[in-house]
């Protein structure tokens, strides 16, 4: 049975003159005027008297989560138990986000739920885990009769786990709720205030609501449309879009805009979700927006998906530490480390910095989080934002444990009872779910007609673009590579969980490696690949983890700027005091105008000198890099320049991206992401075929050449695979040599924690039969060290 509106067609106010001529009164703890005062989004119409709006606000809102309770309990003074056969819909179906559900208030088993008809006869963790202990909400239930409680909750119509705030009316041996998500009100209060304004100053709102720049924000704005043309009158973020109409909604949008045109001048409001541009990432991200009719125009604001999980990740560590204390601590961090889980919370003791509870690993706790040292900003300004605010936005370098690199992290932070509350996530993953997300809405918006615009090219961004395969896996739609239309690739790569052999499983949606043949640099080189299903289609994404690695230090980078323009103090963030010989990647900067670098994150005296290497050495003049840079305001470029870790020259590869007349970049050496590659490809290998094959398969390479895989057993020092001959070694123990140059090689705790670490030493060159000078890369697997290097002659002979 289908939950009901109102109850049998009956509005709210009807409903509460019913109970008042039942029970002679409102029940205890409702608020009786919000009640009389709420209306039906159904007798909201675009062009209703501004006086329905007020249900908006936060009052508003609470009002019809209370009315919602006063329905079920209508129907529950009607027909008793049966009402809730009623309340509970024959399958996993609702009409909006605030629905009712009735618990046992003794076994607190679920007997009604308006959106979920699987949950009947579960106890939910809503109660368990809430913003208190459950014995004082039953407390304040017995004394009261009813009580606001706020606990984590999945949005039905999101499918995600949102912070929710309920109210709790104890009746007859029940516990009778509704609540909304708060994220959900905040975005609809955005709104509200816009249409207020509007109210108040008529169109002059406009120009309140638009700053002059780009506002890097994270919280909800607002922004306005012409209803008749769709053009964008206002923008609380991004005043470039006035004038612009709004393209992603008109072909990223979950269904046509005629559809949601026409369900706006039916209901005066609606839900609709797209992909956009995240003004505080200046990432595309799927978006959820609310849009309200009012006067001839559109009024919307919304609020970003992947910062929305996050944020649920911190709120839920949040309130598992109100409801049990520091037990939180044992319940939040696993018994056994889960190094592949992308997304998990941590808590960090706010005065001494020690993490003490983390969700993936476990050997982490006690330890310092010194990654906040190393953040947009300084680690006293973070504290200064959470101390004013409660909660922050960073940006800070961290391993991703799927690719083993550093990338570019977006971390949520809460602070509450004298600890931090994280979590975060990944930005080139991102970039690429948000491009297969982009192709899956440009679907359900266009149907079928959406593979032709997927294969023109016009959703690409940069160098992400998406594909689409059918149900016989021939390729349908592409952004390029347009050659692979019509074919049938194998589905090829190795899955980083095992639970993620084949889709359909993790919600249809699978991560996988290949190692491929990079045309940009004529090297194997690592791709990743976001797979998700939908309709019967398969949609992904890949992107090229040493592509994506620099495009981080360089977003990292701007968001140093950003958050430091004060007296360019982000250039001193960003230039250390003297030369550092690093390994790592690292960010530079020039002046678009005069090409003098103005801030250089390994090489300080580079301040004031012009690049001379992509002027004399690049694949291209500069002229053809700058129009790339003004056409798109990124551009890659590769030329030869001074490789720190081994001071020689080698083939480097650069992503430029200009922001307020400058030009952000870093870049990678060619030579260093192919070795890397082939430590990692072991890996990936391992994990596709297990250890006792994997060795087999490595040990049957014995190809004589200078770049090969070794495993080592770190506790034996017994070399496990070598792919290449031993006898061109001179069958010397290449880890001995290795030992003898650098004992910490040895130390797992710290490859770990490094997730790899290069290594430089002479050994035999099975190529030459000499002993050269060679650079290695070591990384750990399985209590394994997986090493792969090159030596100086291949990079005096590419």
């Amino acid at each position: 049975m289908v939950r009901v509106k109102g109850v049998c067609g009956v509005s709210v106010v009807a409903a509460t003159a019913i109970i008042l001529g039942l029970a002679g009164a409102i029940p205890s703890g409702f608020a009786a005027d919000d009640v009389m005062n709420g209306t039906e989004a159904g007798e909201t119409a675009g062009v209703a008297p501004y006086a329905l709006h007020a249900k908006f606000d936060r009052e508003g809102i609470e009002s019809l989560v209370q009315a919602e309770i006063i329905k079920a309990l209508l129907l529950y003074q009607a027909d008793g138990s049966a009402a809730f056969d009623a309340i509970t819909p024959a399958e996993n179906t609702y009409d909006d986000t605030i629905y009712p559900f009735v618990l046992n208030a003794t076994t607190f088993e679920t007997v009604a739920n308006g959106a979920f008809s699987n949950l009947a006869g579960t106890v939910p963790d809503d109660i368990v885990n809430a913003d208190r202990p459950a014995d004082h909400i039953i407390a304040d239930l017995n004394r009261d009769g009813g009580a606001w409680a706020e606990y984590m909750a999945t949005n039905p119509d999101t499918g995600s786990i949102q912070l929710k705030r309920a109210f709790l009316y104890l009746h007859d041996g029940y516990i009778f709720g509704s609540g909304h998500y708060l994220q959900e009100s905040r975005v609809k209060h955005a709104v509200d205030t816009a249409v207020r304004l509007f109210d108040s100053e008529g169109q002059a709102a406009f120009e309140t609501i638009t700053p002059r720049n780009v506002l890097r924000t994270a919280e909800p704005y607002p922004f306005v449309f012409v209803e008749s043309t769709l053009e964008t009158v206002a923008h609380g973020a991004i005043p470039d879009r006035i004038g612009h109409v709004p393209y992603s909604i008109l072909t990223t949008g979950d269904r046509p805009i005629e559809v949601v045109l026409a369900d706006l001048e039916r209901d005066g409001n609606t839900w609709v979700e797209y992909v956009f541009t995240n003004p505080d990432t200046d990432t595309k991200q799927l978006k959820r927006t609310w849009l309200y009719l009012y006067n001839g125009y559109i009024f919307g604001s919304g609020y970003y998906l992947p910062d929305s999980r996050v944020q649920s990740h911190v709120e839920e560590a949040l309130h598992l530490y109100k409801s049990h204390g520091t037990s939180a601590f044992d319940i939040i961090t696993p018994e056994v480390a889960r190094p592949l889980v992308s997304y998990y919370p941590f808590i960090i003791n706010a005065t001494s910095a020690e993490i003490v509870a983390h969700g993936a690993r476990q050997n982490l706790v006690g330890s310092t989080a010194d990654f906040l040292d190393a953040a947009d900003r300084s680690l006293e300004r973070i504290r200064e934002d959470l101390a004013r605010d409660g909660s922050a936005w960073v940006a800070y370098m961290s391993v991703n444990v799927d690719t083993r690199t550093l990338q570019l992290t977006r971390t949520h932070l809460s602070l509450y009872d004298g600890y931090i509350f994280g979590a975060g996530y990944h930005m080139p993953d991102s970039r690429a779910q948000s491009m297969a997300d982009k192709a899956i809405y440009a679907y359900k918006s266009l149907g079928t007609d959406a593979f032709g615009v997927i294969t023109s090219g016009e959703i690409n961004e940069g160098s992400l673009y998406p594909f689409v395969r059918n149900s016989t896996s021939y390729v349908i739609a592409v952004g390029k590579n347009h050659h692979l239309l019509g074919t049938q690739p194998t589905i090829t790569g190795v899955p980083l969980h095992a639970t993620t052999d084949t889709l359909g499983q993790r919600g249809g949606s699978t991560w996988r490696h290949l190692i491929i043949n990079d045309p940009s640099t004529e090297t194997e080189q690592v791709k990743r690949t976001w797979y998700t299903t939908h309709d019967g289609y398969l949609f992904g994404t890949s992107y090229t983890v040493a592509d994506s690695d620099v495009q981080s230090i360089v977003d990292y980078a701007v968001f140093i700027y950003e958050s430091n323009k004060e007296n360019n103090e982000w250039v001193n963030i960003i230039t250390p005091p003297e030369l550092v010989a690093t390994n790592d990647l690292y960010p530079f900067v020039l002046n678009k105008t005069t090409l003098e670098t103005v801030a250089h994150g390994a090489i300080p005296d580079r301040i004031g000198h012009v690049p001379y290497a992509i002027l004399n050495t690049g694949d291209r003049p500069i002229e053809a890099i700058l129009a790339d840079l003004e056409r798109d305001g990124s551009t890659w470029a590769e030329y030869t320049f001074t490789n720190p870790g081994t001071d020689t020259q080698q083939p480097k590869r650069t992503y430029l991206y200009m922001r307020d007349g400058l030009i952000f970049a870093s870049g990678y050496y060619v030579f260093d992401a192919q070795i890397q590659t082939i430590a990692h490809g072991g890996v990936l290998e391992y994990l596709r075929d297990g250890k006792d094959a994997f060795l087999a398969n490595a040990n049957a390479m014995r190809e004589v050449v200078s770049t090969y895989l070794f495993v080592v057993d770190p506790h034996t020092g017994v070399t496990l695979a070598q792919g290449v001959d031993p006898s061109t070694l001179r069958n010397i123990s290449e880890w001995q040599v290795i030992l003898r140059h650098d004992a910490s090689a040895a130390r797992m705790g710290e490859l770990e924690a490094q997730r790899g670490k290069w290594v430089e030493y002479e050994f035999t060159n099975p190529l030459t039969g000499q002993t050269e000078p060679k650079r290695t890369w070591l990384t750990t697997f399985d209590g394994l060290v997986f090493g792969a290097g090159y030596y100086a002659s291949d990079v005096s002979h590419p």
